[in-house]
């Protein structure tokens, strides 16, 4: 109803402001501007200039008649002038509308009426009284321009007088001004002009060379296939030009491009048809000619044939085939083996073609065995033994092939033996030659070569016959190094050599010298001792690590140089042994102290969970280090001693572990188990104070956790406790409405309460005592007033 009525009220002021509202003076007059030529002007007529100049050189005149000297044009429109009278104030407004140019005004027969309107215009308005007087004159410049309409002038004014005036307004002659943005939206224009008789002779040329596009001309297929392409490419650039809409071509196209870019497309499609089915058929056109060219005696042209058939489908296996058998044909073995591999092993291939391919992998595989047996006749074994492996991989990779195996394995044994024994023969004369370190990678290439063909080849000991005169070679060597360096007392050095003379002997078969045990021991034992003196200092300087290293390695060189028995040796070891102990368990006293004294630190502050972690410490340290008799019942005693604390602060903890992850009841009965423990071991002697369970439930930051312990108290009939806390929780915005169970159930509470002590007051005043008059606790009043009613029913 209201909304009715606004809008009637609405209705009704327009009425009245349009009933105030009286039009005073109206006049509509069609005006006319020439457009000409003039040698002098300022920048707007230089501007004109430039675009009739342009005008000029497009104009074209039927017959063949020369174009006008200067062409001109008029810019046309219609003037409204109007002053209405609200009143108290006149509003004057000066329109344009009705806005264009002569359309006979042409560049090169397309009609440019849109691009030489003026870009902005200058005006002059007079507002005159009854008596043609002027009361106030308008000076509007660049005013922009626009085809659908200008608002020269569009003002309010007051109107003093008491009496119509006949006020009339006068708009003096307009300036039209042409800017360097009116001649370039001519000269884009002009441009677009001559892109159409551009996209006209190319379109006309594509007619003439699509006729050139022949399908079935398969030596060339690729070419027009391109050609075709670069046609349609330069169709769809055209067209994308959209030259039927910017130049109106359905009403003025003098080239026909329209019709003629629809036969182009025309034809284009019926040649891409064309086109398309011969290039999906190429590799069997081009694999058929190849065919009709092998049968004729022409291989070699007929191998671009397939090469071609080849270009269109990379995976045509016959065509595969057939250059295969050339490549076989003309001597290319391993080319031919290839592409056969490929033809069978990776190509989806129809029975007739595998079978033919099948055949000449048998050929190719027989060239090859030949090809071997015939190299190994000639003793190039290397080369032999490629030809083999190729022979292998054709039988392992193609099934049926009917392989002669024991032939194949006998000459890739003749082929390996050779290359074997070349290997070897080259390295005795390198070692005869005194070339050892040669010899020595010879012999290993040897014996890894042995190692790769064990299966098609004995085991011949040439090869570890003469490794083993190398690393006696090697073995003498460092042996006689070994001795050199005894007698310049260079006893490191001299370990190093017979150190390694030593592993030789371990991992080879030849003599031993006898007398190198005793050199090792005269070597071993000063360098050993050197070794124990440093273990020792360095357990002196508290660098258990390093002198625990040394140890281990002291009892491997005695072992490994027979000392172990060595009185002196032993004596240093059990030196360095005794002062590694000594020293862990000076460091093991230190460290338990310095645990022990934090402990009483962190007690001493309250922190018994910190004191406790470091009694622990300091116990472990004690149970790790057992052989140092550390006395530990300090720690003990002193983690007995506030074990309680330490109990009550971890149930602390695991209460706000509870509550942080939202384990409520865990958190309730721990708390109940906390508060029995601080009054059963007198908790508080330790300096601790205990926080009740209501100013835990006050402070902390997780509401659903005080909802939990409002609903405890609730359940222990301590209602008042509830209510307080309930009351607090809802003043740190925890939603009402999860409050409402609550609520409810104190309300109840505390109305069998309040009958069974006998009060008769109002149920709501009570009910409003109980909650404080809190807004909040509308549910708990609520309850409280029904269950009071419940009761007093059952009663009655």
């Amino acid at each position: 109803m209201i909304r009715a009525i606004l809008s009637a009220f609405m209705l009704l002021a327009a009425f009245v402001a349009q009933a105030q509202t009286q039009l005073i003076f109206d006049q509509t007059t069609p005006e006319a501007y020439l457009i000409k030529y003039s040698a002098t002007g300022n920048s707007s007529q230089q501007n004109i200039n430039s675009i009739l100049n342009l005008l000029r050189d497009g104009d074209v005149r039927k017959g063949g008649g020369r174009p006008a000297r200067n062409p001109e044009f008029t810019v046309k429109m219609e003037q409204q002038a109007r002053i209405a009278d609200t009143g108290n104030a006149l509003q004057l407004t000066v329109k344009l509308s009705k806005i264009g140019v002569d359309s006979d005004v042409t560049y090169k027969g397309f009609g440019v009426e849109d691009v030489l309107l003026p870009e902005k215009l200058n005006a002059k308005v007079k507002l005159l009284d009854g008596k043609k007087k002027e009361l106030k004159a308008f000076n509007l410049t660049n005013i922009s321009f626009n085809k659908e309409g200008v608002v020269v002038l569009d003002v309010t004014m007051p109107d003093t007088t008491t009496a119509n005036q006949n006020y009339s307004l006068v708009v003096e002659p307009k300036e039209l001004i042409y800017t360097t943005e009116s001649v370039n939206r001519f000269k884009r224009h002009q441009e677009l002009v001559q892109s159409y008789y551009t996209a006209e002779a190319t379109i006309s040329r594509a007619l003439q060379d699509v006729n050139r596009i022949q399908p079935e001309d398969v030596d060339r297929i690729s070419l027009h296939d391109r050609n075709l392409h670069q046609m349609e490419d330069m169709y769809e650039r055209i067209k994308d030009e959209n030259y039927k809409d910017k130049l109106n071509l359905r009403q003025y196209d003098p080239q026909h491009l329209t019709q003629k870019m629809a036969d182009l497309h025309r034809l284009m499609k019926e040649r891409r048809r064309a086109v398309d089915y011969a290039l999906s058929t190429m590799d069997l056109q081009f694999f058929n000619k190849g065919m009709s060219l092998v049968a004729s005696g022409q291989g070699n042209a007929a191998q671009g044939y397939f090469i071609k058939s080849l270009e269109v489908n990379p995976k045509f296996a016959p065509s595969h085939l057939q250059l295969a058998r050339l490549d076989f044909v003309n001597g290319y073995l391993n080319e031919a083996t290839a592409r056969t591999l490929d033809v069978l092993t990776g190509m989806r291939i129809d029975p007739e073609t595998r079978q033919m391919a099948q055949v000449l992998a048998y050929d190719i595989y027989t060239s090859h065995i030949n090809r071997g047996h015939s190299l190994v006749n000639n003793r190039d074994y290397n080369a032999a033994l490629q030809a083999f492996g190729t022979a292998r991989e054709m039988c392992d990779k193609v099934g049926g092939l009917g392989c002669n195996l024991p032939a194949l394995r006998e000459g890739e044994g003749r082929a390996a033996t050779g290359l074997y024994h070349n290997i070897v023969a080259e390295g005795k004369r390198e070692f005869s030659r005194n070339n050892i370190a040669q010899a020595d990678r010879l012999a290993e290439e040897a014996l890894r070569f042995q190692s790769d063909y064990r299966d098609v080849m004995p085991q011949p000991t040439e090869a570890i016959d003469l490794q083993n005169q190398v690393k006696y070679t090697y073995y003498i060597e460092h042996i006689d190094k070994g001795k050199n360096y005894l007698n310049s007392k260079n006893y490191t050095a001299a370990l190093s050599q017979l150190d390694a003379a030593l592993d030789l002997q371990d991992k080879y078969t030849f003599k031993e010298v006898s007398e190198l045990s005793t050199l090792l021991q005269k070597a071993a034992k000063p360098v050993l001792l050197a070794e124990l003196q440093t273990g020792y200092q360095q357990a002196m300087n508290n660098q258990l690590t390093d002198a625990r290293a040394l140890a281990s390695k002291a009892v491997a060189m005695q072992g490994r140089y027979g000392l172990a028995q060595d009185k002196e040796v032993l004596g240093k070891y059990n030196l360095l042994r005794d002062r590694i102990v000594t020293q862990e368990c000076q460091n093991a006293q230190n460290a338990y102290d310095d645990h022990l004294q934090q402990a009483k630190e962190m007690a001493r502050t309250r922190q018994f969970l910190a004191a406790d972690k470091a009694y622990l410490a300091a116990l472990k340290i004690a149970g790790d280090n057992t052989i140092c008799q550390l006395a530990d019942f300090t720690a003990k005693d002193g983690r007995e001693a506030i074990l309680p604390a330490v109990r009550y602060q971890q149930m602390l903890e695991d209460i706000n572990r509870f509550v942080a992850s939202s384990r409520y009841t865990e958190a309730l009965q721990t708390y109940n188990q906390a508060e029995k423990h601080y009054k059963a071991y007198e908790v508080n002697r330790f300096g601790l104070d205990h926080i009740s369970l209501y100013n835990y439930a006050k402070e902390t930051t997780k509401l659903p956790f005080t909802a939990e312990v409002v609903q405890y108290y609730a359940s222990q009939g301590e209602e008042e406790v509830a209510i307080n806390l309930l009351t607090i929780l809802l003043q740190k915005d925890y939603k009402n409405r999860k409050t409402k169970k609550v609520q409810e159930q104190l309300g109840k509470q505390l109305a069998s309460q309040d009958v069974q002590l006998g009060l008769k007051d109002d149920a709501e005043a009570l009910a409003m005592k109980h909650t404080n008059n809190n807004r909040d606790l509308k549910k708990l009043r609520k309850a409280y007033e029904k269950e009071r009613k419940r009761i007093a029913k059952a009663k009655a």
